[in-house]
């Protein structure tokens, strides 16, 4: 194993000795815990608590949990409420489209799948919570783009580009910014087999209070099935759940109570 992964591997013990413990807890117990020399502990300690981590109470000297991972858990704890919350309208949309129903949010410079809801066909689309797509050639991902404000999208296209992933991939800029502006023109987004070929997928933004779009929600299926001709029907679909989605988020807030709580 190497100095590396180890040193991982140890600071991530660290911080679950600490939430199985309750408490805050010293370098010594620490050290006993987990069976590490102290001065091995405290060189952890330095690095997890510039990175907040884990904190350091000034008067004790004991370290507790740091914000850093309760930013984590309340993200986790509110993602885990919107899957929930959200299914019964993916359910409903695979209902009315026969096709794979799929939501998604924005993470960092991809789009990340969070759940599925599948058809009773034969030939049906898989998308693994969890997994993540380009922005620039998903359906989910041009939801995103076309919310963003114009300097961050700017820097997203910077920062990943716009690469090929078949012979539909958008790869042009401003062909791109006339794509966005038609998702919002619009209100969903069409992926016409630019990350897959023989693949269709269209999703609608799920808006918050303030007017931001805080998940993207739509369906994929194979072009075969999801053909043009079906566009217009099935995104009227997509955009009505979407509103229905939003609506009740709005009128009852994602709650940031941990998993399992009562």
């Amino acid at each position: 194993m190497s100095e590396n992964v180890q040193s991982v591997e140890r600071a991530l013990d660290i911080v679950n000795t600490i939430v199985a413990a309750n408490k805050s807890l010293s370098i010594a117990e620490l050290s006993q815990a987990m069976n590490l020399a102290p001065s091995t502990i405290h060189r952890i300690l330095q690095t997890l608590t510039v990175k907040n981590y884990v904190f350091q109470d000034p008067q004790t000297k004991r370290y507790d949990i740091g914000p850093e991972i309760v930013d984590i858990s309340s993200a986790l704890h509110l993602r885990y409420d919107l899957v929930r919350r959200v299914r019964p309208y993916l359910q409903e949309l695979v209902e009315l489209t026969g096709e794979t129903a799929h939501i998604a949010q924005l993470y960092g410079t991809s789009a990340m799948y969070l759940s599925q809801v599948e058809p009773f066909s034969m030939v049906r689309m898989f998308t693994t919570p969890g997994s993540i797509a380009p922005l620039h050639c998903s359906d989910v991902g041009k939801v995103f783009l076309a919310d963003l404000p114009p300097a961050r999208l700017d820097e997203i296209i910077r920062k990943s580009g716009l690469p090929a992933r078949t012979p539909h991939t958008i790869t042009d800029e401003d062909a791109l910014l006339m794509e966005l502006r038609r998702v919002r023109e619009q209100g969903y987004a069409l992926d016409d087999e630019e990350r897959e070929v023989g693949v269709r997928c269209l999703s609608a933004g799920v808006f918050n209070g303030a007017g931001k779009v805080i998940a993207a929600i739509g369906v994929a299926g194979p072009t075969s099935r999801l053909s043009r001709v079906r566009v217009p029907e099935v995104s009227q679909a997509v955009m009505g759940m979407a509103s229905r989605c939003a609506n009740e988020l709005i009128r009852q807030p994602m709650s940031a109570e941990p998993i399992g709580s009562d």
